[in-house]
């Protein structure tokens, strides 16, 4: 590994590491329970702006330019930067250029079934999770429920209903039918904001 590489090795995880910090700073203060929080936010923006300079500059950071940990955390940065749409679409093209041994296949998949399911799309994965109307953290709907355990299985991830059940087993609590569609409510006021998706058209006469 190269000096420029090392020193972006060094600082993908250190980008990681800060993320992490301050999210599980703002989760103890209670304040990524009501959308996504500005501070959050900017972390993400700024660790996605300074990775978008260094694909420019180096190319993509592949686990021969910066070893697996690093490339993941790449891939992370990449995960979290939810407030860009067109940035994820890019960087899930590169992605899915990249053989095998150089990017973890399971990192295009996870950011795959977060962009569908940002655009409205069913996920092929199962990666994403949200409330369902009963208040229980379920899969975001898949394309094709019959052949989603058999992707996961090609990228070594277990079946869905095992990680589905964990996941409730984790769960600290529901929330109440009202505090459900004002959640719901607001996601669907930012995914417009962020260029996900387009406003409803009124019916015109």
């Amino acid at each position: 590994m190269d000096a420029d590489f090392r020193m972006i090795a060094e600082e993908l995880v250190r980008r990681r590491e800060h993320d992490f910090s301050v999210r599980e700073r703002l989760l103890e203060a209670g304040r990524l329970n009501d959308g996504y929080d500005p501070e959050m936010e900017a972390v993400h923006l700024g660790n996605a702006a300074w990775l978008e300079a260094v694909v420019e500059k180096y190319g993509y950071p592949t686990i021969g330019r910066v070893g697996a940990d690093a490339s993941n955390a790449a891939w992370l940065i990449i995960q979290h930067a939810i407030s860009r749409p067109a940035f994820l679409r890019r960087m899930l093209a590169v992605l899915r250029s990249l053989p095998e041994h150089e990017a973890d296949p399971k990192n295009a998949a996870y950011l795959e079934d977060r962009i569908r399911i940002y655009e409205g799309k069913p996920q092929r994965y199962g990666t994403q999770f949200d409330r369902d109307d009963d208040g229980l953290l379920s899969p975001v709907p898949c394309d094709d429920p019959a052949q989603v355990d058999r992707r996961r299985a090609t990228l070594g991830l277990p079946p869905l209903a095992e990680v589905t059940a964990e996941m409730r087993k984790r769960d600290t609590g529901r929330p109440t039918r009202e505090e459900l569609e004002r959640h719901r409510a607001r996601c669907r006021a930012w995914l417009i904001e962020t260029g996900w998706r387009t406003p409803p058209q009124e019916n015109s006469r």
